[in-house]
Protein backbone atom coordinates (compact mmCIF):
# COMPACT_ATOMS: atom_id res chain seq x y z
CA UNK A 1 0.00 0.00 0.00
CA UNK A 2 3.01 2.26 0.39
CA UNK A 3 2.97 3.43 -3.22
CA UNK A 4 -0.78 3.37 -3.64
CA UNK A 5 -2.67 6.65 -4.09
CA UNK A 6 -6.28 6.39 -2.94
CA UNK A 7 -9.19 8.76 -2.97
CA UNK A 8 -11.16 9.18 0.24
CA UNK A 9 -13.95 6.97 -1.09
CA UNK A 10 -11.46 4.30 -2.20
CA UNK A 11 -9.86 4.24 1.25
CA UNK A 12 -13.20 3.97 3.07
CA UNK A 13 -14.36 1.19 0.70
CA UNK A 14 -11.11 -0.69 1.30
CA UNK A 15 -11.63 -0.53 5.07
CA UNK A 16 -15.24 -1.63 4.77
CA UNK A 17 -14.51 -4.60 2.53
CA UNK A 18 -11.46 -5.73 4.52
CA UNK A 19 -13.00 -5.67 8.01
CA UNK A 20 -14.87 -8.96 7.45
CA UNK A 21 -11.81 -10.91 6.39
CA UNK A 22 -8.92 -9.17 8.17
CA UNK A 23 -8.49 -8.44 11.85
CA UNK A 24 -8.32 -4.79 12.89
CA UNK A 25 -4.65 -4.87 13.89
CA UNK A 26 -3.67 -6.60 10.67
CA UNK A 27 -5.76 -4.19 8.66
CA UNK A 28 -3.99 -1.28 10.36
CA UNK A 29 -0.61 -2.75 9.37
CA UNK A 30 -1.75 -3.01 5.77
CA UNK A 31 -3.08 0.50 5.38
CA UNK A 32 -0.83 2.56 7.64
CA UNK A 33 1.44 3.68 4.76
CA UNK A 34 -1.36 4.33 2.28
CA UNK A 35 -1.45 7.70 0.49
CA UNK A 36 -4.95 9.15 0.70
CA UNK A 37 -5.99 12.28 -1.22
CA UNK A 38 -8.03 14.59 1.02
CA UNK A 39 -10.00 17.50 -0.47
CA UNK A 40 -11.81 19.02 2.49
CA UNK A 41 -12.87 18.76 6.14
CA UNK A 42 -15.66 16.36 5.19
CA UNK A 43 -13.10 13.90 3.80
CA UNK A 44 -11.09 14.15 7.03
CA UNK A 45 -14.13 13.44 9.20
CA UNK A 46 -15.29 10.53 7.02
CA UNK A 47 -11.85 8.91 7.10
CA UNK A 48 -11.64 9.30 10.87
CA UNK A 49 -15.14 7.84 11.31
CA UNK A 50 -14.29 4.83 9.13
CA UNK A 51 -10.93 4.37 10.86
CA UNK A 52 -12.64 4.44 14.26
CA UNK A 53 -15.26 1.90 13.13
CA UNK A 54 -13.16 -0.57 11.20
CA UNK A 55 -9.85 -0.24 13.03
CA UNK A 56 -11.48 -0.16 16.48
CA UNK A 57 -9.92 3.26 17.35
CA UNK A 58 -12.37 4.57 19.94
CA UNK A 59 -10.09 7.44 20.98
CA UNK A 60 -10.92 9.16 17.70
CA UNK A 61 -14.38 10.07 19.01
CA UNK A 62 -13.16 13.26 20.65
CA UNK A 63 -11.20 14.33 17.59
CA UNK A 64 -14.17 13.64 15.32
CA UNK A 65 -16.53 15.61 17.57
CA UNK A 66 -14.09 18.53 17.68
CA UNK A 67 -13.73 18.60 13.91
CA UNK A 68 -17.48 18.35 13.39
CA UNK A 69 -18.03 21.29 15.76
CA UNK A 70 -15.25 23.33 14.12
CA UNK A 71 -16.67 22.60 10.69
CA UNK A 72 -20.11 23.66 11.83
CA UNK A 73 -18.75 26.92 13.31
CA UNK A 74 -16.78 27.61 10.15
CA UNK A 75 -19.89 27.01 8.10
CA UNK A 76 -21.83 29.38 10.35
CA UNK A 77 -19.12 32.05 9.96
CA UNK A 78 -19.12 31.57 6.20
CA UNK A 79 -22.89 32.03 6.08
CA UNK A 80 -22.64 35.15 8.28
CA UNK A 81 -19.92 36.59 6.05
CA UNK A 82 -21.98 35.89 2.94
CA UNK A 83 -25.02 37.48 4.58
CA UNK A 84 -23.04 40.56 5.61
CA UNK A 85 -21.48 40.84 2.15
CA UNK A 86 -24.94 40.72 0.60
CA UNK A 87 -26.16 43.40 3.04
CA UNK A 88 -23.08 45.53 2.32
CA UNK A 89 -23.69 45.29 -1.42
CA UNK A 90 -27.31 46.35 -0.89
CA UNK A 91 -26.21 49.30 1.28
CA UNK A 92 -23.61 50.37 -1.31
CA UNK A 93 -26.21 50.26 -4.06
CA UNK A 94 -28.59 52.29 -1.90
CA UNK A 95 -25.78 54.77 -1.12
CA UNK A 96 -25.00 55.25 -4.80
CA UNK A 97 -28.65 55.87 -5.46
CA UNK A 98 -28.82 58.19 -2.46
CA UNK A 99 -25.70 60.11 -3.58
CA UNK A 100 -27.28 60.73 -6.97
CA UNK A 101 -30.46 61.91 -5.27
CA UNK A 102 -28.44 64.22 -2.98
CA UNK A 103 -26.55 65.61 -5.99
CA UNK A 104 -29.81 66.24 -7.78
CA UNK A 105 -31.36 67.90 -4.72
CA UNK A 106 -28.27 70.09 -4.21
CA UNK A 107 -28.48 71.19 -7.83
CA UNK A 108 -32.14 72.08 -7.35
CA UNK A 109 -31.37 73.92 -4.10
CA UNK A 110 -28.57 75.90 -5.78
CA UNK A 111 -30.94 76.88 -8.55
CA UNK A 112 -33.57 77.96 -6.02
CA UNK A 113 -30.88 79.83 -4.04
CA UNK A 114 -29.67 81.63 -7.14
CA UNK A 115 -33.19 82.56 -8.17
CA UNK A 116 -34.02 83.74 -4.64
CA UNK A 117 -30.83 85.78 -4.17
CA UNK A 118 -30.17 87.07 -7.64
CA UNK A 119 -33.39 86.62 -9.54
CA UNK A 120 -33.94 84.36 -12.49
CA UNK A 121 -33.42 87.25 -14.89
CA UNK A 122 -29.97 88.02 -13.43
CA UNK A 123 -28.73 84.45 -13.82
CA UNK A 124 -30.05 84.41 -17.37
CA UNK A 125 -28.32 87.75 -18.01
CA UNK A 126 -24.93 86.33 -16.97
CA UNK A 127 -25.43 83.33 -19.24
CA UNK A 128 -26.48 85.53 -22.14
CA UNK A 129 -23.50 87.89 -21.69
CA UNK A 130 -21.02 84.99 -21.55
CA UNK A 131 -22.39 83.60 -24.79
CA UNK A 132 -22.35 87.03 -26.45
CA UNK A 133 -18.61 87.55 -25.78
CA UNK A 134 -19.38 91.28 -26.15
CA UNK A 135 -16.65 92.89 -24.06
CA UNK A 136 -18.08 96.41 -24.06
CA UNK A 137 -21.50 95.21 -22.88
CA UNK A 138 -19.93 93.08 -20.17
CA UNK A 139 -17.73 95.97 -19.00
CA UNK A 140 -20.75 98.28 -18.76
CA UNK A 141 -22.65 95.52 -16.93
CA UNK A 142 -19.94 95.40 -14.25
CA UNK A 143 -19.77 99.21 -14.17
CA UNK A 144 -23.50 99.39 -13.45
CA UNK A 145 -23.29 96.81 -10.65
CA UNK A 146 -20.30 98.64 -9.16
CA UNK A 147 -22.10 102.00 -9.24
CA UNK A 148 -24.99 100.35 -7.37
CA UNK A 149 -22.59 98.88 -4.81
CA UNK A 150 -24.08 95.47 -5.51
CA UNK A 151 -21.20 93.27 -4.38
CA UNK A 152 -23.39 90.18 -4.15
CA UNK A 153 -24.16 90.27 -7.86
CA UNK A 154 -20.58 91.21 -8.75
CA UNK A 155 -19.33 88.22 -6.73
CA UNK A 156 -21.76 85.92 -8.50
CA UNK A 157 -20.72 87.29 -11.90
CA UNK A 158 -17.03 86.85 -11.08
CA UNK A 159 -17.63 83.33 -9.78
CA UNK A 160 -19.29 82.51 -13.10
CA UNK A 161 -16.12 83.71 -14.87
CA UNK A 162 -17.74 86.69 -16.58
CA UNK A 163 -14.83 89.00 -15.64
CA UNK A 164 -12.42 86.78 -17.60
CA UNK A 165 -14.05 87.55 -20.96
CA UNK A 166 -11.29 89.18 -23.03
CA UNK A 167 -11.26 92.38 -25.03
CA UNK A 168 -9.85 92.03 -28.55
CA UNK A 169 -7.06 94.49 -27.66
CA UNK A 170 -5.87 96.86 -24.96
CA UNK A 171 -4.44 100.35 -25.06
CA UNK A 172 -1.07 98.61 -25.04
CA UNK A 173 -1.30 97.37 -28.63
CA UNK A 174 -2.99 94.13 -29.60
CA UNK A 175 -2.80 92.47 -26.18
CA UNK A 176 -5.97 90.69 -25.01
CA UNK A 177 -7.16 91.82 -21.57
CA UNK A 178 -9.96 91.01 -19.14
CA UNK A 179 -12.44 93.28 -17.34
CA UNK A 180 -10.07 94.00 -14.42
CA UNK A 181 -7.24 94.99 -16.76
CA UNK A 182 -9.58 97.31 -18.67
CA UNK A 183 -10.82 98.91 -15.44
CA UNK A 184 -7.19 99.55 -14.46
CA UNK A 185 -6.36 101.06 -17.86
CA UNK A 186 -9.43 103.30 -17.61
CA UNK A 187 -8.58 104.42 -14.08
CA UNK A 188 -11.97 103.18 -12.85
CA UNK A 189 -10.94 102.83 -9.21
CA UNK A 190 -14.43 102.02 -7.94
CA UNK A 191 -14.80 99.13 -10.39
CA UNK A 192 -11.25 97.91 -9.72
CA UNK A 193 -11.96 97.79 -5.99
CA UNK A 194 -15.31 96.08 -6.51
CA UNK A 195 -13.82 93.38 -8.72
CA UNK A 196 -10.92 92.58 -6.39
CA UNK A 197 -13.07 92.70 -3.25
CA UNK A 198 -15.46 90.27 -4.94
CA UNK A 199 -12.81 87.67 -5.69
CA UNK A 200 -10.93 88.68 -8.84
CA UNK A 201 -7.18 87.97 -8.76
CA UNK A 202 -5.16 91.17 -8.21
CA UNK A 203 -2.21 89.54 -10.01
CA UNK A 204 -4.27 88.23 -12.94
CA UNK A 205 -1.95 88.22 -15.99
CA UNK A 206 -3.07 89.47 -19.39
CA UNK A 207 -2.02 87.90 -22.68
CA UNK A 208 1.58 89.11 -22.36
CA UNK A 209 1.70 88.46 -18.60
CA UNK A 210 1.09 92.09 -17.62
CA UNK A 211 -0.58 92.38 -14.21
CA UNK A 212 -3.42 94.81 -13.36
CA UNK A 213 -0.82 97.06 -11.67
CA UNK A 214 1.19 97.17 -14.89
CA UNK A 215 -1.91 98.08 -16.91
CA UNK A 216 -2.60 100.94 -14.48
CA UNK A 217 1.05 102.08 -14.63
CA UNK A 218 1.31 102.11 -18.42
CA UNK A 219 -1.76 104.37 -18.50
CA UNK A 220 -0.68 106.67 -15.66
CA UNK A 221 -3.62 105.84 -13.36
CA UNK A 222 -2.00 106.89 -10.08
CA UNK A 223 -4.92 106.20 -7.72
CA UNK A 224 -5.36 102.71 -9.15
CA UNK A 225 -1.61 102.13 -8.79
CA UNK A 226 -1.77 103.24 -5.15
CA UNK A 227 -4.70 100.94 -4.46
CA UNK A 228 -2.91 97.91 -5.89
CA UNK A 229 0.18 98.61 -3.80
CA UNK A 230 -2.03 99.03 -0.70
CA UNK A 231 -3.46 95.52 -1.13
CA UNK A 232 -0.08 93.89 -1.65
CA UNK A 233 0.26 93.71 -5.42
CA UNK A 234 3.77 92.92 -6.66
CA UNK A 235 5.42 96.30 -7.35
CA UNK A 236 8.16 94.65 -9.44
CA UNK A 237 5.97 92.24 -11.43
CA UNK A 238 7.46 91.32 -14.81
CA UNK A 239 5.69 90.82 -18.13
CA UNK A 240 6.71 88.41 -20.89
CA UNK A 241 9.66 90.62 -21.89
CA UNK A 242 10.50 91.67 -18.35
CA UNK A 243 8.70 95.01 -18.29
CA UNK A 244 7.83 96.23 -14.78
CA UNK A 245 5.29 98.83 -13.56
CA UNK A 246 8.13 101.36 -13.16
CA UNK A 247 9.43 100.68 -16.67
CA UNK A 248 5.95 101.26 -18.12
CA UNK A 249 5.48 104.51 -16.20
CA UNK A 250 8.96 105.72 -17.21
CA UNK A 251 8.46 104.78 -20.85
CA UNK A 252 5.20 106.72 -21.10
CA UNK A 253 6.29 109.68 -18.98
CA UNK A 254 3.95 109.34 -16.00
CA UNK A 255 6.12 111.21 -13.51
CA UNK A 256 3.77 111.00 -10.52
CA UNK A 257 3.41 107.25 -10.96
CA UNK A 258 7.21 106.95 -11.25
CA UNK A 259 7.67 108.96 -8.04
CA UNK A 260 5.12 106.89 -6.17
CA UNK A 261 6.55 103.54 -7.28
CA UNK A 262 10.05 104.65 -6.28
CA UNK A 263 8.67 105.78 -2.89
CA UNK A 264 7.30 102.30 -2.17
CA UNK A 265 10.55 100.57 -3.09
CA UNK A 266 10.24 99.71 -6.78
CA UNK A 267 13.58 98.74 -8.32
CA UNK A 268 14.84 101.79 -10.22
CA UNK A 269 17.61 99.71 -11.83
CA UNK A 270 15.36 96.80 -12.80
CA UNK A 271 15.75 96.04 -16.50
CA UNK A 272 13.68 94.15 -19.04
CA UNK A 273 14.99 91.11 -20.89
CA UNK A 274 16.99 93.36 -23.23
CA UNK A 275 18.73 95.31 -20.48
CA UNK A 276 16.60 98.45 -20.75
CA UNK A 277 16.24 100.20 -17.37
CA UNK A 278 13.73 102.95 -16.42
CA UNK A 279 16.20 105.81 -17.20
CA UNK A 280 17.06 104.20 -20.54
CA UNK A 281 13.37 103.94 -21.50
CA UNK A 282 12.68 107.50 -20.37
CA UNK A 283 15.67 108.85 -22.31
CA UNK A 284 14.82 106.90 -25.47
CA UNK A 285 11.30 108.35 -25.41
CA UNK A 286 12.13 111.96 -24.57
CA UNK A 287 10.62 111.89 -21.07
CA UNK A 288 12.90 114.62 -19.71
CA UNK A 289 11.22 115.17 -16.31
CA UNK A 290 11.21 111.44 -15.65
CA UNK A 291 14.89 111.22 -16.60
CA UNK A 292 15.72 114.09 -14.24
CA UNK A 293 13.81 112.53 -11.37
CA UNK A 294 15.29 109.05 -11.82
CA UNK A 295 18.82 110.46 -11.92
CA UNK A 296 18.06 112.58 -8.83
CA UNK A 297 17.18 109.47 -6.82
CA UNK A 298 20.34 107.66 -7.84
CA UNK A 299 19.46 105.76 -11.00
CA UNK A 300 22.49 104.90 -13.11
CA UNK A 301 22.92 107.43 -15.92
CA UNK A 302 25.50 105.15 -17.58
CA UNK A 303 23.40 101.99 -17.58
CA UNK A 304 23.72 99.97 -20.79
CA UNK A 305 21.30 97.78 -22.71
CA UNK A 306 22.36 94.33 -23.88
CA UNK A 307 23.44 96.05 -27.12
CA UNK A 308 25.52 98.63 -25.27
CA UNK A 309 23.20 101.63 -25.59
CA UNK A 310 23.31 104.20 -22.76
CA UNK A 311 20.54 106.72 -21.98
CA UNK A 312 22.59 109.40 -23.76
CA UNK A 313 23.18 107.34 -26.90
CA UNK A 314 19.46 106.51 -27.19
CA UNK A 315 18.31 110.07 -26.52
CA UNK A 316 20.66 111.18 -29.30
CA UNK A 317 19.60 108.41 -31.66
CA UNK A 318 15.91 109.31 -31.35
CA UNK A 319 16.49 113.06 -31.58
CA UNK A 320 15.66 114.25 -28.05
CA UNK A 321 17.99 117.26 -27.80
CA UNK A 322 16.76 118.45 -24.39
CA UNK A 323 17.46 115.04 -22.87
CA UNK A 324 20.89 115.00 -24.52
CA UNK A 325 21.68 118.46 -23.12
CA UNK A 326 20.57 117.43 -19.63
CA UNK A 327 22.49 114.15 -19.55
CA UNK A 328 25.69 115.79 -20.77
CA UNK A 329 25.20 118.58 -18.20
CA UNK A 330 25.29 116.05 -15.35
CA UNK A 331 28.37 114.32 -16.67
CA UNK A 332 27.05 111.51 -18.85
CA UNK A 333 29.84 109.99 -20.92
CA UNK A 334 29.45 111.36 -24.45
CA UNK A 335 32.28 109.10 -25.63
CA UNK A 336 30.50 105.88 -24.58
CA UNK A 337 29.97 103.43 -27.45
CA UNK A 338 27.41 100.76 -28.16
CA UNK A 339 28.42 97.29 -29.35
CA UNK A 340 28.64 98.60 -32.91
CA UNK A 341 31.17 101.20 -31.79
CA UNK A 342 28.73 104.11 -32.23
CA UNK A 343 28.66 107.14 -29.89
CA UNK A 344 25.89 109.62 -29.18
CA UNK A 345 27.50 111.93 -31.77
CA UNK A 346 27.54 109.21 -34.42
CA UNK A 347 23.82 108.45 -34.01
CA UNK A 348 22.55 112.00 -33.49
CA UNK A 349 20.80 114.22 -36.01
CA UNK A 350 22.42 117.40 -37.30
CA UNK A 351 21.07 119.53 -34.44
CA UNK A 352 22.40 117.16 -31.81
CA UNK A 353 25.75 116.83 -33.56
CA UNK A 354 26.04 120.59 -33.72
CA UNK A 355 25.35 120.85 -30.00
CA UNK A 356 27.85 118.13 -29.06
CA UNK A 357 30.50 119.74 -31.28
CA UNK A 358 29.94 123.07 -29.56
CA UNK A 359 30.76 121.88 -26.04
Amino acid sequence: MKFTNLTTNDFITLLKQSQSIVKANELYTCIRNANVSIQNYEDVINILKSSKKYLKLAFLDGIIDFLIQSTKEQSDYTKKIQTLQAELKTIQELKQKSDKQVESLNSQLNQIYNDANYGENFISKISELKKSNDFERIYKFFEALSSQGNHKKISKSCKEGLWLIEAPKSKNGDEKINILHAACENGNLRLVKSLIECGCDKESPSQHKNTPLEHASLNGKLEVVKYHISIGANRDARSDDGWTPLIFASRYGYLEVVKYLISVGANKEGSNDYGWTPPIFASANGQLEVVKYLISVGANKEAKTNSGYTPLILASRYGYLEVVIYLISIGADKEAKNKDGKTCFDLGNSEIREYISSI
